[in-house]
């Protein structure tokens, strides 16, 4: 017969009651605790430093941040005077000017 208690007994098993055992099953869970931590941070340092020498020889792609750059005046001389057609309708051809953060929010009063 399917007892629902005897399954939970065998997932949650009792403590033992001698003091001693008790203090060496603690010892034996901080002891594997810590066993997890310091290879997790062993892991974590071996992957920084996998990173590290991938970036120092060139494996990895470069990091670039362009938040605020406005393009230079050579860019917009070099650009074709006459826009090409598309013929796809997967371009929207337009003129585009760069607006100020300052004027992003409305006028300052």
């Amino acid at each position: 017969m399917f007892s629902a208690y005897r399954v939970f007994s065998l997932l949650h098993p009792a403590r033992p009651r001698h003091p001693l055992l008790q203090a060496l099953l603690a010892v034996v869970v901080v002891c594997a605790f810590v066993v997890l931590l310091v290879v997790g941070a062993i892991i974590g340092l071996l992957v920084m430093a996998v990173a590290l020498l991938a970036r120092a020889f060139g494996f990895s792609r470069p990091f670039v941040f362009n938040a605020g750059v406005r393009p230079r005046p050579e860019a917009a001389s070099s650009a074709p005077s006459q826009p090409q057609s598309n013929n796809d309708g997967d371009v929207i051809d337009g003129e585009f000017h760069v607006v100020d953060k300052s004027l992003r929010h409305g006028p300052q009063a």
